[in-house]
């Protein structure tokens, strides 16, 4: 049996249907991949899902049970766990208080040995490589993941939901963080996985889902599926039809901006921008792309054409 089951959910707001008619099974050790366009209501079964937002119509189960979440805490008790993009803890806390947060051992008279102890193990169980006393401050978003996950591990959850959890990590960390979720595919853990990189989808999950406005347009195994298949469900046509090629001849240059430095965020960026193209500035978050632009805007020696 599937560990968790939304079975025919709907949910709606004043003019907006959110969710219609949507069915999806999540099974020990395998990874459901839950992909769509923004607005297709992947947030809306997240909520859901953790206790933030009650269905209008549907059934929830959790190992064959009805379940019935009217809180956050609801759906933790029924062994769901979430890592968003943006991780929700106390940064002026340690790990290990972070960790076990809520569930402190020792009850009314907390046990800070056994606190520690116990993060140390489930540290050490994924192969942290920071400590249980660190301050979260001084830890990178991929290590403050670990803490989320290691939070899950220390609730024992079944189901382990990651909303885009690899938007701001680097390559190396994206790979880290995959072997920690293959660890946790071999603990028999059902793992709701939420992004839009395609690479990672064909990569990691074994199993998919797409929503459209709301609505459930197919499902599958991920071995039988093509990233055009899922592009032209996501989107409801090709992926040519969508964003169609346009030949724009590329004019003379603009702007040239030659060495701009700015002594606490960023040394010796140079570019230049020509008439009829689309120049990208991008980067993981900390890479100051923000401030490239700022200083743009400010910079007066740059050469303007």
């Amino acid at each position: 049996l599937p560990i968790l089951t939304l079975s025919h959910v709907s949910k709606s707001f004043p003019g907006v249907r959110a969710l219609h008619d949507v069915s999806l099974d999540l099974r020990a050790g395998e990874v459901t991949a839950l992909i769509g366009e923004n607005g297709a209501g992947k947030s809306t079964i997240v909520k859901i899902l953790t206790g933030i937002y009650t269905p209008d119509s549907g059934d929830i189960s959790v190992a064959g049970k009805l379940r019935h979440f009217a809180s956050p805490r609801d759906s933790w008790g029924a062994g769901i766990a979430a890592i968003h993009q943006e991780t929700v803890m106390f940064d002026d806390l340690s790990v290990a208080e972070n960790i076990f947060m809520g569930h402190l051992p020792g009850g009314r008279l907390i046990d800070w040995k056994e606190t520690r102890a116990r993060a140390k193990t489930l540290l050490q169980r994924i192969e942290a490589d920071f400590d249980a006393d660190a301050p979260l401050k001084t830890l990178s978003v991929a290590q403050k993941h670990m803490v989320e996950i290691t939070r899950a591990l220390s609730h024992d959850a079944g189901v382990i939901i990651m909303d885009e959890p690899t938007a701001a990590l680097s390559r190396h960390e994206i790979d880290e963080l995959f072997r920690i979720i293959a660890q946790l595919k071999a603990e028999s853990r059902a793992i709701l996985f939420i992004s839009h990189k395609f690479d990672e989808i064909f990569r990691l999950s074994d199993r998919w889902v797409c929503l459209r406005d709301g609505e459930k347009v197919g499902e599958g195994l991920t071995r039988d599926v093509t990233e055009p298949d899922l592009v032209r469900l996501m989107v409801g046509r090709p992926i040519d039809q969508v964003f169609p090629k346009r030949d724009i001849p590329i004019g003379a240059r603009v702007l040239d901006v030659e060495g701009l430095t700015n002594a606490t965020e960023f040394a010796d960026v140079s570019f230049s921008l020509h008439k009829g193209e689309i120049l990208g500035l991008y980067g993981l978050v900390g890479a100051r792309s923000e401030e490239h632009t700022s200083e743009l805007q400010s910079h007066s020696d740059l050469v303007c054409r």
